[in-house]
């Protein structure tokens, strides 16, 4: 190999002068001895406003001090440089510099030059600002989402810990928002939701916070309250917030709305010591407040009735767990269903039917709004990262009979970008319902384009009624359909295969859940249930988990192959009970491969021979095999 050619001066300074990157070259000083053209075109400055100069002067008043201190010891320490900097042109606009400075030293290694490499990137800086500014902010109206909230709430709750301040949280409902979507539209109760934040921000003292939680809720938090005067403090704060609706809000055209609000508020320390604590009191306050038969009576502070029976056991951090739904054909995940769980400060992981039924209503609305968003927001990082999996979340009941339930669907879809088809809402079959309250919010629900889904169906008349009443376009059946698969097998198929065949009938997408061995497995498929989930699968797991063990998963069951008598019986039951197909032939029927070398191998043969009572004796051999 030969060395390179030598390079002459001006042909380097011709190089250096087409690049589309801003370049200069300094002696040891930093004074600037030479700069090519795109520096000229992205400072505006021309080359010999340069020449001799230290590109300080590009630095103005918002340029980072702490930047500038990193650059400066980089170079003091003859150093190498790479960071982003906010530079100003020769006009005064500001620009994102992504700089790079290089120190050259000779033979000897003395310092003799820099050497930098300057590249405009304010659209990208300004696109990342945008699209953080989006994940922490309501699209609607511009105020801080729940995420930022709780960051906030976070930071002000260690100050006034420091400082002995109270901090008052308050939860804000709209009284009457629903009639104004039902009078006047959706798009009106946008306008009302935007003017009622606009005059939040000019009514909220300086240092007060105000976030939208989705729909017409909202948070309010107030600081620096003297522990000795706080309520005092909050009763005239309060007044003056409560002037938002003491003016009508104009629509389009000439139309004008009157809303009301009510509020409930919770303060720290007194009532609780984190903000998720905080959150949950003051949204029990409110729910009283909004009970109040009195519109004077508008506002209620936290109190013991709003402590929850086994507050203390069951505090702790909401998560998500995600459990896979497999399509019994091919084996595809395409959905999973978002399972509640709440870890405790010690760290145990409690399940829901431990924390569920200590919460107030107030609380399984924060639950479910919560656990949505969570759900939501892993469904889109999992698209990020190529795999496109469906999410359902299960329904308290309690959001059926409230007011703009599907608003906060909406606003927590849009929030995350996500199609409502890819949504499913599981409301259980046990849940007791006003059908007449709910209709509104499923049609609602439904109109968004979200998926309903009846979860761990079972076979009473009033399960018949309810899949007539609601349009769902899932229904999941019951793991404690197999409970009795061994002691009755055959009036278990028979439901199984019923329940099945009526959702197919209405169109309906089938889950059977508990899936947990082969024998269920094989069971579902043959009766054609399109999808199921249980442990065989995967037990419910951090969101977390998800990404790799959809990559690694490979469903065990194969079509047309038969491992467990349960499946057998199945099979045989479901071509000779008149609930299916007749037998395929003798050698491409799976039960050949099944009962080869066996007792029953005979009796199989002559089944597919055409003998009538063979079908029956092979039916009571399989049963013996199952029931054994």
């Amino acid at each position: 190999m030969t060395d390179s050619a030598p390079v002459s001066e001006s042909l380097l300074a011709l190089a250096l002068g087409k690049v589309s990157e801003g370049s200069l070259i300094t002696d040891e000083l930093g004074n600037t001895i030479y700069a090519n053209s795109a520096f000229t075109e992205i400072t505006g400055y021309e080359s010999e406003e340069i020449i001799g100069r230290n590109c300080r002067f590009l630095q103005g008043p918002e340029t980072s001090a702490s930047e500038l201190d990193r650059l400066r010891e980089a170079l003091a320490r003859e150093e190498a440089y790479q960071g982003t900097i906010l530079n100003y042109r020769k006009d005064g606009t500001p620009f994102w510099n992504r700089l790079t400075i290089t120190p050259l030293k000779d033979a000897d290694g003395r310092l003799t030059n820099y050497v930098s490499v300057q590249r405009d990137v304010t659209d990208i800086v300004e696109e990342r600002e945008k699209l953080s500014h989006e994940a922490s902010h309501d699209q609607l109206t511009g105020l801080p989402n729940r995420e930022a909230l709780r960051r906030h709430l976070r930071s002000e709750l260690s100050e006034a810990a420091e400082d002995g301040s109270t901090v008052a949280v308050a939860m804000v409902d709209l009284n009457d928002f629903k009639l104004v979507n039902d009078d006047y539209g959706h798009h009106s109760g946008d306008l009302v939701l935007v003017e009622f934040a606009r005059r939040m921000r000019e009514l909220l003292r300086r240092g007060d916070y105000i976030a939208r939680l989705g729909g017409d809720e909202f948070v309010i938090v107030l600081t620096d309250l003297s522990p000795g005067t706080a309520l005092d403090d909050l009763q005239r704060i309060l007044s003056t917030i409560h002037t938002a609706v003491e003016v009508p809000m104009e629509l389009e055209g000439t139309s004008t709305v009157m809303v009301g609000m009510s509020l409930g508020v919770a303060l720290f320390p007194k009532d609780a010591s984190t903000g998720r604590e905080l959150l949950k009191l003051a949204d029990a306050a409110l729910y009283r407040a909004t009970e109040s038969p009195s519109s004077a009576h508008w506002w209620e502070a936290a109190g013991p009735q709003d402590i929850p029976v086994a507050a203390e056991a069951i505090s702790g951090d909401l998560l998500m767990y995600m459990q896979p739904i497999v399509d019994l054909r091919t084996g595809v995940v395409r959905q999973v269903e978002a399972l509640a769980r709440v870890q405790r400060s010690d760290g145990v992981i409690e399940a829901p039917d431990v924390f569920l039924p200590t919460y107030s209503r107030g609380q399984l609305l924060q639950v479910f709004r919560e656990g949505l968003d969570q759900a939501l927001d892993w469904a889109s990082q999992w698209e990020r990262d190529g795999i496109v999996v469906n999410v359902s979340v299960n329904i308290p009941p309690e959001l059926l009979t409230t007011p703009d339930s599907a608003i906060w669907v909406r606003d927590a879809l849009q929030r995350h970008r996500m199609e409502p088809h890819r949504l499913g809402l599981e409301l259980l079959e046990t849940q007791e319902i006003d059908l007449a309250a709910s209709d509104q919010a499923v049609s609602e629900l439904v109109q968004l384009g979200v998926k309903i889904h009846l979860d761990d169906l079972s076979s009473g008349f009033s399960t018949l009624k309810r899949i007539t009443e609601l349009p769902f376009d899932v229904i999941k059946i019951d793991r404690r359909f197999f409970d009795q698969v061994h002691s009755r097998p055959l009036q278990v198929l028979t439901l199984l295969a019923a329940i099945t065949k009526l959702g197919e009938d209405f169109g309906y997408g089938v889950v059977v859940e508990g899936i947990e061995d082969m024998e269920r497995l094989e069971v579902s498929a043959v009766l054609g249930a399109g999808s199921g989930q249980g442990f065989l699968f995967a037990k419910p797991m951090p969101p977390e988990q998800i990404r790799d063990w959809v990559r690694g998963f490979s469903t065990p069951y194969r079509e047309g192959v038969l491992t467990t008598a349960l499946g057998a019986l199945a099979y045989h039951w479901t071509h000779t009970s008149g609930n299916g197909p007749e037998h395929p032939a003798l050698e491409a029927c799976p039960l050949t491969a099944f009962l080869a070398g066996s007792e029953e191998e005979l009796l199989h043969q002559a089944v597919h021979d055409g003998d009538p009572t063979a079908g029956q004796e092979l039916t009571d051999a399989l049963l013996e095999r199952v029931t054994d």
